[in-house]
């Protein structure tokens, strides 16, 4: 664990400017018009691109199993080294595979990620520190095309802790990048005095939930903004949290998304349709999260919801009886493992104890598997199980996560409906 910062070289900050590409270039313009739209103009740009999808792919509403089972029929352009093979995280369910375009997908999602993260003062390539579960062999691994130092799970085990807390004290001004259920997580391993002495400039957040008012209460709190959204693996979905009107707005350049009626009282379904040109299209994509109506009004043109309910934020006590969120440990595994596994699902009844409940392929490496979580988890034992299935709800969904402890938790971990 290096003690000084180091930023990179002149030349890798233009072969970043490179990189961002023309389509970069294209949707950050697009979006700086989009701002300006009225809505009858923002209905006529989505109008002709999703009634070309209609054309081409049928007016169904599709699930996930529409595209395991005939994944062809969606996939346009998929052309050797354009495009490449995406695995969903596996926590809803069992992953999908699905193809997605190479470059100009990586240049498109860095637009709009770079226009929410602006909400909060963050500049292309500003220094980030990464709290999300990303394993690598140190435990403080620095990413130069990035300009990101990149925090492992091994850096949070209580051995570790001293030295991350020193680290941390030398770096330069930067924003924290984590998921909603591991920044107070990452408030606790560093401690809250040392917490406010950082020189954060501003928070990233996003991939899950917050629950409700959690994140005007770490903003009072604190004195630091959050810049928050919602989007998912798919590509097919991107809004950003308004702090004006306290909703999620979805960007109309970014994709079509239809709000249907659900089984859940006062809910609708999130229904996405892709806008992008290569690889799987997703055409009226029953997300599987759920919205709420907004409440009031706002001067944005933008669709927009009053809440996201998507993933909950799920506690574990790990072997020194400190609270973890289990999301980043868990949501941040997009490779080949998940070609092993069909279901899983973690229980816990025993603080520093998570059995993990697995259903696995007929020809699944076990030991790789094992390894893999082993690896993720350090601070806790895992005891493996493997099952025929996992018995899910009426609703077809199943817990991810299962724990009969009264954790002392505060009230930051409390389950609410959020955004994603």
């Amino acid at each position: 664990m290096s003690g000084s910062s180091f930023g990179p070289p002149n030349v890798m900050i233009r072969i970043r400017e490179g990189l961002l590409g023309p389509n970069y270039l294209y949707h950050r313009r697009l979006i700086g018009q989009s701002k300006r739209w009225s809505i009858n103009e923002i209905h006529e740009y989505q109008k002709t691109r999703f009634e070309r999808l209609i054309q081409q792919y049928g007016d169904e509403v599709t699930q996930k199993e529409d595209y395991r089972r005939n994944p062809h029929r969606y996939t346009r352009w998929d052309v050797p080294l354009l495009t490449h093979t995406v695995r969903t995280g596996g926590t809803s369910g069992q992953p999908l595979r699905f193809k997605a375009d190479t470059l100009a997908r990586r240049q498109k999602e860095r637009a709009y990620l770079f226009d929410i993260w602006s909400r909060v003062g963050y500049a292309p390539y500003d220094l980030r520190v990464v709290y999300r579960g990303n394993v690598h062999d140190s435990p403080v691994r620095f990413d130069h095309f990035e300009n990101a130092w990149v925090i492992s799970p091994n850096a949070t085990t209580e051995q570790q802790l001293g030295r991350l807390r020193r680290w941390l004290r030398a770096r330069a001004p930067f924003f924290l990048h984590v998921y909603p259920s591991s920044l107070y997580t990452f408030i606790d391993l560093v401690g809250e005095d040392l917490f406010r002495s950082l020189s954060i400039r501003g928070v990233l957040a996003g991939s899950e939930a917050f629950p409700a008012g959690e994140q005007m209460r770490f903003e009072q709190e604190f004195g630091i903004h959050i810049a928050h959204w919602y989007g998912h693996s798919e590509y097919a979905v991107m809004a950003y949290y308004c702090g004006e009107c306290g909703g999620f707005h979805f960007y109309p350049t970014y994709g079509h998304v239809e709000f249907l009626s659900s089984e859940t009282d006062r809910l609708w379904r999130i229904v996405a349709s892709s806008f992008n040109r290569m690889g799987t299209q997703f055409v009226r994509y029953d997300t599987g999260d759920l919205a709420a109506p907004p409440v009031g009004g706002c001067t944005n043109n933008f669709l927009r919801a009053g809440a996201i309910a998507g993933r909950s934020q799920e506690v574990f006590i790990d072997s020194s009886g400190r609270e973890r969120a289990l999301g980043p440990y868990v949501f941040g595994i997009h490779g080949p493992f998940w070609d092993h596994i069909r279901d899983l699902q973690f229980v816990q009844d025993r603080a520093g104890l998570l059995r993990v409940r697995l259903v696995t392929n007929s020809r699944a490496d076990r030991d790789q598997v094992q390894r893999t979580l082993e690896q993720r988890l350090p601070m806790v034992k895992l005891e493996f199980e493997y099952v025929p299935l996992i018995e899910r709800n009426p609703n077809g969904k199943r817990r991810y996560f299962i724990g009969s402890l009264q954790a002392g938790a505060r009230s930051h971990h409390t389950t609410q409906p959020g955004s994603c």
